[in-house]
Order: C-alpha cells, then sequence, then structure tokens
C-alpha cells in the first residue's frame, strides 16, 4: 500500500530531525535544519509540527516504535528461546562507531535529563525489550531449554553489558571490535541462562 504523499513527506522529515540530532545534538538543532536536511521549507516542517518539541518527540517515538517491532519481529519467530534472545541482544549491538541506532540513543539518553517527555519515551522502550526479554526466558525455562532462577536479574545484567559494549563500540571505536563485543556478549548470555559456550565463544 502506497501511504499519501502527505504522510511521505511527514516521515521523510522525522527521519531528518534523527539525522540532525546524530549530527549537531539536540540543544543546537534548529528547525531550519531539519528542513534544510528534508529539502522542504520550515513552513512545511510547522505545518506538520507545532513545535520543535512535538518535532522530536515525534521523531524519537518513531525511532522507538521501530525498534520495538524488530525486538517483536525477533520474538516472534519459530526457534528456540536461546537464539531469539541473542538475536535481540547481540543483534543490536552497533556495526560500527557510526551506527546510527546507537548514536541517537546515545544523544537522547544525556538529553533525558531535560526533557522528562523524552525520558519517558526511552523507558517505555527499556521495559518493553526487558518484558519480551522475560517473557523468552520464561518460554525457555518452561520448554526445558534452560534454567534461570532470577529472569529479572538476568535481563538487568544483559541488557546493561550490552549498552556498556555499544556505548564503548560507539563512543571509543579503537580497541572495542564488533566482533569481540558479540562475542563477549553471547558468551555473557549463555553463563547467566546456565548454557554451555558455543564452541567458538
Amino acid at each position: 500500500m502506497v501511504r499519501p504523499a502527505s504522510d511521505r513527506r511527514r516521515a521523510e522529515i522525522l527521519e531528518a530531525v534523527l539525522a540532525v540530532i546524530i549530527d549537531i545534538g539536540y540543544t543546537d538543532m534548529r528547525v531550519a535544519d531539519v528542513a534544510e536536511v528534508a529539502g522542504v521549507s520550515t513552513g512545511l516542517v510547522h505545518y506538520h509540527f507545532s513545535s520543535k518539541r512535538e518535532l522530536i518527540l515525534a521523531a524519537v517515538r518513531a525511532a522507538s516504535d521501530d525498534d520495538c517491532e524488530r525486538v517483536d519481529r525477533i520474538a516472534d519467530r519459530e526457534a528456540p528461546a536461546l537464539d531469539r534472545i541473542e538475536e535481540i541482544l547481540c543483534g543490536s549491538l552497533p556495526a560500527s562507531a557510526s551506527d546510527a541506532s546507537w548514536l541517537l540513543w546515545i544523544e537522547t539518553w544525556g538529553e533525558t535529563r531535560r526533557s522528562p517527555e523524552l525520558g519517558a519515551v526511552m523507558g517505555e522502550l527499556d521495559q518493553h525489550e526487558s518484558d519480551v526479554l522475560g517473557r523468552l526466558i520464561d518460554a525457555g525455562r518452561s520448554s526445558g531449554e534452560f534454567d534461570c532462577p532470577d529472569p529479572d536479574r538476568t535481563v538487568a545484567r544483559l541488557t546493561a553489558l550490552r549498552d556498556g559494549l555499544a556505548i564503548a563500540a560507539t563512543l571509543f571505536a579503537e580497541g572495542h571490535p564488533p566482533d569481540a563485543a558479540i562475542d563477549l556478549l553471547r558468551t555473557a548470555v549463555r553463563h547467566n541462562l546456565g548454557v554451555p559456550s558455543a564452541p567458538d565463544a
């Protein structure tokens, strides 16, 4: 189904917002910067969004929704729970220091100190992923795939490790190759779930 032109233009504006946030940050970004990147007038941006604040929230919400959909697609696959848990966590690590999603989340985490609305979006995103991982751990326990006596703490440890590895790989790329981060996280997943490490881990 082809989206109406106005919907496509709105989506393009939101993509431009994310690019501007990554490039110059929340504090310095202007509506005019977004319009320039999107190739539209500032008037058209204001037609879709009444303020810079509304524009930012809509863009971050759209990015958050995309991330939640990715997690849900993986969780809904027909595969062992361990495979899906590893794919959600290891597959979300940045492929390089220029990975746009992690640059966006790092910028946004800092901005949540000044914006409760952004903090709420990020909190919902984190909770969604934690809930899905918790359900997958419960499924793996029920099927006898592994034994994990404390799913909540396990999810907290693994997501904290993933976030730390992602930040290191994004901000301090030298010495933090993506393959090494994936191997470390995959080993941690298996250790926390009581599963023997993969032969090549």
